[in-house]
């Protein structure tokens, strides 16, 4: 559910808070000391007179809201709050009745700025939008409370009509979004103002209207979300300075307070996020019909899932009723002895959920279950007497589900792992004698040593590469339910976590309480040693108070500082006292992912541990600080005299990573470094992250040595691409997008047997020229607009065919490019079929482009196995593109029955052992052609790799040698002469 929950690092930003406020109080005295000196040396001075900017305010609740005493409130009124501590201006809201009349006054210069305003290429030719969004919303359909159509209930919306403004700027991917589910013409009304609109609702005039999330009134209902979208603050043409000092205060408000506008939304549009629980006619039907959800829980999952004098407790229980309260389902919780009876009890219906699972896969299968919702990640430690060395392992306790990893703990094969039934009595199997040491769930075992005398001789010894994930379980028919619970349940994180073992542990009391009475005659007898006993509880308190800290601030899966420790002890330490210059430098492995995929997560696990462990050398321990972010991704606080010795001290650091790595798996993976060097006055350690993470996603691996810096001409480089991006938002993706055709030729005959449909941008700011996909691809597949974008190219591709079909010419088949995102959800292979359905089309002549790279690292993806297995049992054709480019095996026939293979063309380039080449080809054709699959060579461009081609027994080119993609005119020609012979 989008805004469920919108809290930041409260621990860090107060301490922030307090670090700034520190310098404005330098900044303040230092103020009203140059102004007296002033007046002491010229008799009169003079402040810097503050600018006076008028922003329209116009009616949009929780936006701009009215006081009860007249003033002016809202999310807006706040921002501009909050921006002017960056700039010197003094805001004046001038009153408009409508937006309609904002940009009217806006327009006639009689405000200076509009905001919530959403980007259009026809708004920008009449108005200057800021360089950086303010916010972000979407679009939405909203209806009366009273009104019983369901989310997204596309079949009901068939039969209402929609009230819309005139000048609303997402109504084309409104209608795309309708369209897309089967409303092609939908009834419309359009009004000029959003009052009228509302009105219009009120009265009955319209079931439903379509604006932006901010126009939704209290009490109003969701049942339709598209096109998610940022907003901006607009000016009139030629208000550069204004504009100006805007963007130099929203850039400086965005580094120092990145999490105001989650705040701001929290705080304003809170009540609208939570009643927006977005639940289809048959998840509402099953809620009206349920009534009662009966839950099953463990006992001995601390902090998750426990049980205490008054019954279930936990952030689990916690979890469920803060989400699934929203639905007005009354929860009972039922506790069992163990997993495997909990799994059992739902399988034959006497419960509905299991709250604490960690079994994945064959375990459910056998219970006929499926997890859903992840919700919490637990990392383990290895915990054991704090006398006893770790070499000194014998045997290691764990509970059942975590015996494989238990195993992989220590490399010594005559370490025996014993199983239990609970992790708790793994852990008293060590207090027992019974084990030398135990695998657990890490926050248990802090929590057992911290509240129990019983535990006080064991030490968390290390953190294990690792963790395992906590989900709910329910049976697998239950669709509507897991429907129902992905909605409504969200994640639980480690700062959670942390506050919560912090906020419920009252240990000293109630342990201090029972020692006493189970020990009283001894006490009275001897005071000294009640005495020594306090000191000794006082002490390991504040050990263990310490113990927190640490999991707060330490990686979870590798011995190292997280985040929340550099940002916290460099602000706070490092960067105020510094003597030395220091630098932010983030680091990247190149093709880590794709490693970790095909070699498999402790592989990748071992890599990092690896690369953590050069990088923790080369810091000084003191002055500097290494940290993980995410991922293969870390970042270093370092120190610096001079930026060419320090480039040089970053080269020996990248060769020694690089080294190790190629040492530990035989592969060549480059380190890219991004570097933003912090200015003497500046403190924010997150400011700077965000600059050198934008270097590292500019490194060059050749041009830049794998290193770049943030500087002005990045600058630069970063506003372009914010340009188009906010270009790319705008434009109309069938008026300004064309679809290129690459012919296949046979190369024993030179005719034309197919086409790649390849799609290319014209660019409307410069008259319609020619962008490849490297312009607009990236961008398109981060927003996910890649998927219409691709179905436009299919879509031209259809009606190409049946133009030449109904005129009677020759046609070929065309394979069309479809990325990833198609294929992990539902639906594709129906949507497909509509299209071709749509057009006339056969199967025969359109065949679904994959990658190779998408096979590889998505094909464990049940959505996506299960949508190459639909398509194949309807006959349609899958082609597999750069096959060789990446770890190719010929594994990937078994997963995938493609109809056509094609080769990347770095097989035609890899001459080094010609022979070997040859036979691994011929070898990789003649399995191509016993499972029936046409092999297409790529990339082809000379007559020495037309020979080759010959000399492996493949016949079909695709390349420069032949022809380069060409607008669908010139393809046309080509296919009417159906040669292309050299």
């Amino acid at each position: 559910m989008l805004g469920r929950d919108f809290l930041g690092n409260g621990f860090i930003y107060m301490m922030r808070e307090r670090q700034k406020n520190k310098h404005k109080g330098v900044r303040s005295l230092f103020a009203v000391m140059l102004m007296l000196l002033c007046i002491g040396i010229g008799g009169q001075a003079y402040a810097a007179q503050k600018r006076d900017v008028k922003v329209a305010f116009f009616p949009m609740e929780g936006y701009h809201n009215v006081g009860e005493n007249g003033s002016f409130e809202g999310m807006d009124v706040e921002y501009l709050n909050a921006l002017c501590d960056y700039v010197n201006w003094n805001v004046e809201y001038v009153d408009c009745n409508s937006w309609e009349a904002a940009l009217e006054m806006l327009k006639n210069e009689e405000v200076d700025l509009v905001g919530s305003a959403q980007y259009s290429t026809e708004r920008a030719e009449l108005y200057q939008y800021a360089d950086i969004s303010s916010g972000y919303t979407f679009g939405v359909i909203a209806t009366n409370p009273e009104n019983d159509i369901a989310y997204e209930d596309f079949q009901a919306m068939q039969e209402i009509t929609f009230g819309m403004v005139e000048n609303y700027v997402r109504k084309a991917e409104f209608l795309e979004y309708l369209n897309h589910n089967g409303i092609e013409a939908p009834v419309i009304v359009e009004y000029k103002s959003t009052a009228d609109m509302h009105e219009a609702l009120k009265n009955g005039e319209v079931d439903a209207f379509v604006h932006t999330f901010t126009e939704v009134k209290e009490g109003q209902r969701l049942i339709g979300r598209f096109a998610p979208r940022p907003f901006y603050y607009i000016t009139y043409k030629g208000n550069d300075e204004v504009m100006r000092e805007l963007n130099q205060a929203i850039v400086d408000l965005k580094m120092n307070q990145p999490e105001l506008e989650t705040e701001l939304m929290n705080e304003f549009f809170y009540d609208k996020f939570d009643k927006a629980v977005l639940l289809t006619t048959d998840e509402k039907k099953y809620l009206s019909q349920k009534g009662t959800l009966y839950i099953g829980y463990l006992d001995n999952y601390y902090p998750f899932s426990y049980v205490e004098e008054d019954g279930f407790k936990g952030l689990t229980r916690e979890l469920l009723e803060s989400g699934l309260g929203i639905t007005g389902l009354n929860l009972e919780y039922k506790l069992f002895a163990n997993a495997k009876e909990a799994m059992a009890a739902v399988q034959s219906g006497d419960i509905d959920i299991f709250a604490y699972s960690n079994d994945k896969g064959i375990v459910l299968d056998t219970y006929d279950l499926k997890s859903i919702c992840d919700y919490a990640e637990v990392p383990l430690v290895l915990v054991m007497d704090k006398n006893r060395s770790i070499d000194g392992i014998n045997t290691i306790a764990t509970a059942s589900h975590l015996e494989d990893k238990a195993k992989a703990v220590t490399l010594n094969d005559h370490v025996n792992v014993a199983i239990y039934e609970t992790q708790q009595e793994s852990i008293d199997a060590v207090v027992n004698g019974k084990a030398d040491a135990v695998l657990c769930n890490g926050y248990l075992a802090e929590h057992l040593m911290r509240t129990s005398f019983t535990y006080s001789d064991l030490q968390v010894k290390s953190i294990v590469s690792g963790e395992y994930e906590i989900s709910i379980s329910i049976h697998e028919t239950e669709d509507v339910l897991a429907g129902i619970l992905e909605k409504t349940v969200s994640t639980i994180d480690s700062k959670m976590i942390n506050e919560y073992m912090l906020r419920e542990n009252t240990y000293p009391l109630v342990n201090f309480t029972q020692f006493i009475e189970d020990n009283s005659l001894i006490i009275i007898g001897f005071l000294v040693v009640v005495m020594f006993v306090v000191i000794m509880v006082v002490s390991h308190m504040l050990a263990d108070s310490r113990k927190i800290q640490r999991l707060m601030y330490k990686d979870t899966k590798l011995d190292v500082w997280n985040l929340n420790y550099l940002t916290y002890w460099g602000e706070r330490k490092l960067l105020p006292e510094r003597k030395r210059k220091y630098a932010i430098v983030y680091l990247n492995l190149s093709k880590f992912r794709r490693y970790n995929i095909i070699y498999g997560w402790s592989a990748g696990e071992h890599l990092l541990e690896c690369i953590t462990d050069v990088l923790k050398k080369h810091v000084e321990k003191e002055n500097e600080i290494c940290a993980r972010s995410q991922g293969d991704r870390f970042v270093l606080l370092l120190h610096y005299e001079e930026k060419d010795a320090f480039i040089e001290r970053l080269k020996a650091l990248k060769e020694k990573v690089e080294k190790r790595i190629q040492k530990e798996t035989g592969d060549h993976m480059q380190m890219q470094m991004g570097i933003y060097y912090i200015p003497e006055n500046e403190i924010d350690i997150r400011h700077g992250m965000n600059y050198a993470n934008q270097a590292l996603e500019f490194v060059d691996g050749k041009k830049d040595e794998g290193i770049k810096a943030y500087d002005d001409s990045l600058k630069t480089l970063v506003k372009e691409r914010h340009d188009r991006e906010k270009l790319l938002e705008s434009v109309d993706i069938w008026k300004d997008f064309v679809v290129f055709y690459q012919p296949k030729v046979d190369i024993r005959d030179g005719k034309i047997v197919g086409a790649e449909a390849l799609v290319r941008f014209k660019d409307p700011t410069e008259g319609g020229a020619i962008k490849s996909p490297f312009y607009f691809v990236p961008y398109y597949e981060q927003t996910g607009k890649i998927t219409e974008l691709d179905f436009f190219v299919f879509e031209s591709s259809c009606q190409l065919l049946k133009k030449r079909i109904e005129a009677g010419l020759p046609v070929v088949t065309i394979s069309c490019n479809f990325s990833r995102m198609h294929f992990m959800k539902a639906g594709f292979a129906d949507r497909f079929e509509a299209v071709l359905d749509k057009y006339g089309i056969s199967k025969e002549l359109i065949e679904v482009e994959i990658t190779e790279t998408l096979v590889v690292e998505e094909m464990q993806h049940q959505n996506v196995k299960s949508a190459f297995e639909e398509l194949n049992e309807r006959g349609i054709h899958l082609s597999i593109d750069d096959f060789g480019a990446g770890y190719s095996s010929l594994g990937i026939f078994e997963q995938i029955p493609a109809s056509v293979v094609k080769m990347d063309r770095s097989f035609l380039l890899n001459q080094n052992n010609p022979e070997r080449q040859v036979k691994i080809m011929r070898g990789i054709v003649k399995l191509s052609d016993e499972l029936r699959a046409q092999v297409v060579c790529e990339g082809v461009e000379t007559e020495k790799n037309v020979e080759l081609m010959k000399k492996i027994g493949a016949f079909v080119a695709q390349g420069y040698y032949y022809s380069k993609p060409v607008p669908e005119e010139e393809f046309e020609e080509k296919l009417n002469l159906g040669y292309l012979g050299k």
